[in-house]
């Protein structure tokens, strides 16, 4: 979608559809103050102000002939309480109305909002949350890749924002940079892990990246398996060796052109298993299908490598994706077997089911070899962190204060958001072994912790680092207005917020 702004009156506005945000009152009516001007014009406007057809409440709509005004229709609506007002409140008000603007064919739409009633809100917030919520409401998972036929409701082409004066223009346009960016990092995220295990393999999910990659500036290099057992990855390659498919290790990196002195270097690492049977430990038949989700760490590390490199932030990028697939064939890995990781550690597999910190380990070692300022990983890594945090929360591990508090920040403002959870010297005591340095399980309790321990075992102690583990908000049975069923997406605009807020500090 195209976005500009524009200075015109609500009622001059030409357009398909004109979409005016109105605010509630404490009585539950809307704040229909700002739109004098307005119901001049539509008429109508004022009946709504009992409340008994519209009252204002967040994500409703009315829609409403265009009257004496410039566009064909009229939508109200509804952003909420003005106490209430918050960056997700906007994006669901906008999705709401993107959502309705395509269903009555709108191709141009033009947005009115009550300026006055935003609060802190800056122009540049206002219309970087106005571009993600209007966007991702309108992905349609597997639309263009399994689905024949064409739709029948296009997408809006364009829409436009009126603002009172020049200087919140200029602030507004570097939002539709930024929010642009940000949205299609998150979309670009759902289409990988949407995407069928057998359209999307290691190889596949490769090819995905280099020309993800090669359209947004940055370099990749895939290594396959004979480059795997030079470097000693025996995570990587005991996942994979019981899938005809072959393992691959992503490695992209980007560093903005023009920007002077020495910027700090972000390693981002993400778990890209394209499809978990469990292996030999074989997970249970119900709902196997959605682990081809179990990539969606990787889909969001690409997602916000591809926002890093689209707003050229000052920092040199590491992206680092172990790409396999566990299947429980004849050559698969074996519980009680032990693997020889690339860091020289010893691992005895206890459960071929806890096969993301395998991988993760081999790439979270290959990512600290370059002396990264902050490495943050993402993971759909365990179901004991679902259990604790549900859907709406990631969990959160970090050995370092500054770098927890930018992902906590982030978080806020992306609603992706993420809680802290505790790793101590007693979850490494869970995963000691008697046979090897460590084993790949604890014991049933804290089965987040002790996996983030397993991870920190591969990681230097001086080197910053976080763990996400997205298990719970990776994937969504129930549609949303800023998602539909399947992939979120979560971890792409959350981790590039991140790394923007640690690039600025």
């Amino acid at each position: 979608m195209r976005w500009s702004t524009g200075s015109v009156k609500p009622s001059v506005a030409k357009a398909d559809l004109l979409v005016v945000g109105i605010t509630g009152q404490d009585d539950d009516r809307p704040r229909l103050r700002p739109w004098r001007d307005l119901d001049k014009t539509l008429g109508g406007l004022k009946a709504l102000a009992d409340g008994q057809v519209f009252d204002g409440k967040a994500d409703k709509l009315h829609l409403l002939p265009g009257g004496r005004t410039a566009a064909a229709w009229v939508l109200t609506v509804g952003l909420g309480k003005v106490k209430d007002l918050s960056p997700q409140s906007l994006r669901k008000a906008l999705a709401a109305a993107s959502r309705r603007a395509r269903a009555v064919g709108a191709r141009t739409c033009v947005l009115a909002l009550p300026w006055s009633d935003l609060g802190d809100m800056t122009a540049e917030a206002v219309a970087r949350c106005c571009v993600e919520g209007a966007e991702l409401a309108l992905f349609r998972p597997g639309s263009e890749k399994a689905k024949t036929g064409k739709d029948a409701k296009p997408s809006p082409k364009s829409w436009k924002l009126l603002v009172p004066d020049a200087a919140i223009g200029r602030e507004a346009r570097k939002g539709f940079v930024a929010g642009e960016a940000y949205a299609e990092g998150c979309l670009f995220a759902r289409d990988l892990v949407n995407r069928p295990p057998n359209k999307l393999t290691p190889v596949a999910l490769s090819r995905a990246a280099r020309a993800m990659a090669r359209r947004e500036g940055l370099s990749c290099t895939v290594l396959g398996e004979p480059m795997l057992r030079k470097l000693g990855m025996g995570g990587i390659l005991g996942v994979g060796q019981g899938s005809r498919q072959e393992s691959k290790l992503i490695v992209m990196e980007f560093k903005p052109r023009g920007v002077r002195g020495k910027l700090p270097l972000a390693a981002l690492v993400g778990k890209g298993v394209t499809f978990d049977t469990g292996g030999i430990s074989i997970k249970p038949s119900a709902n196997m299908h959605e682990m081809k989700g179990d990539m969606g760490g990787a889909a969001a590390i690409l997602g916000a490598a591809m926002i890093i490199a689209r707003l050229r932030l000052p920092v040199r990028l590491l992206v680092v994706v172990p790409a396999v697939e566990n299947m429980p064939d004849g050559d698969a890995i074996r519980p009680g077997d032990v693997l020889s990781m690339a860091s020289g550690k010893t691992v005895e597999v206890l459960n071929t089911d806890a096969e993301g910190r395998l991988i993760l380990a081999d790439a979270l070692h290959y990512a600290g070899k370059r002396k990264p300022d902050w490495i943050v990983d993402a993971a759909t890594l365990t179901g004991s962190c679902l259990v604790a945090l549900g859907h709406e929360f990631a969990g959160l591990f970090a050995n370092d204060g500054k770098l927890g508090d930018a992902l906590r920040r982030a978080g806020g403002e992306t609603f992706e958001r993420v809680w802290p959870l505790p790793l101590v010297e007693e979850h490494h005591k869970e995963i000691e072994s008697p046979i090897a340095d460590i084993q790949n399980i604890g014991s049933r309790n804290a089965g987040a912790s002790s996996a983030a321990a397993f991870l920190e075992e591969f990681v230097d102690e001086k080197t910053a680092w976080a763990h996400l583990d997205i298990a719970g908000p990776a994937w969504t049975s129930t549609a949303s207005p800023l998602c539909p069923k399947g992939a979120t997406g979560f971890g792409a605009r959350l981790v590039a917020r991140a790394v923007e807020l640690l690039a600025g500090s």
